[in-house]
């Protein structure tokens, strides 16, 4: 199946006809905005990997069983409840972030370059910030996150070896490269497959977006795939 709909949607392809003043807007139509960046990616690639055996836990494992199947995800907290604690605080009988006591956790001394790179983002607020590992070979099934305009979560991909791809059901292959950042529309359907030999690293950031950043992401990706 997911063969399938990759060969299926690996002929769709998505340019920005226009600039919108709001990629947050529930009438944008961009699937995804892009933003590339100058960091050491290697370096913090390195750091992750000697993390392997100590923080890494099984992702929303359950959801084998109640909702769409999943294989080889794994992921581990920065900023959150705890580094195993990869969910949302409500999945955890919290209320709130606040009620839940978000911090920095000590995965983030593992990490010194990563974090010191995320950090650098200047979100106006950091929500849960996570570490998301697909093993070589493990794929996320086509899903949609909920319903409507679901646009915000910061992916970035610490790596993204040939062959891993993100697609969009209606609007192809999402561009990921090493260093690269995508703001994603996840209530479009979408699947994920690392269909390589390699693990695949990418951020997951949530939060109170710094402005200059989306303005950053506007501009770069209409000057890389729209109309110039």
């Amino acid at each position: 199946m997911i063969k399938e709909f990759f060969d299926q949607v690996s002929s769709n392809k998505w340019t920005p006809k226009n600039i919108p003043e709001n990629i947050f807007d529930s009438a944008c139509e961009w699937p995804y905005s892009v933003i590339d960046f100058d960091a050491d990616f290697e370096k913090m690639h390195e750091e992750i990997k000697q993390l392997e055996n100590t923080f890494f836990i099984k992702h929303r494992d359950k959801d084998k069983l109640n909702s769409y199947f999943h294989e080889g995800w794994n992921a581990v907290t920065l900023h959150g409840i705890d580094p195993h604690k990869t969910e949302n605080y409500d999945r955890y009988g919290f209320t709130s972030e606040e009620e839940a006591n978000y911090h920095w956790t000590e995965v983030c001394e593992h990490l010194p370059t990563l974090t010191s790179f995320v950090k650098s983002l200047e979100y106006l607020h950091y929500g849960r910030v996570r570490i998301m590992k697909l093993e070589a070979g493990g794929y996320i099934m086509p899903h949609t996150d909920g319903k409507g305009r679901i646009f915000g979560p910061f992916n970035i991909a610490i790596n993204n070896p040939e062959g891993c791809q993100f697609a969009f059901k209606n609007d192809g292959i999402v561009p990921f490269k090493q260093g690269r950042g995508v703001f994603l529309d996840l209530g479009r359907e979408h699947s994920v497959w690392n269909n390589s030999n390699e693990d695949r690293y990418h951020l997951i950031v949530h939060g109170h977006i710094n402005p200059e950043l989306i303005q950053k992401s506007i501009s770069q990706t209409y000057s890389l795939y729209g109309q110039n």
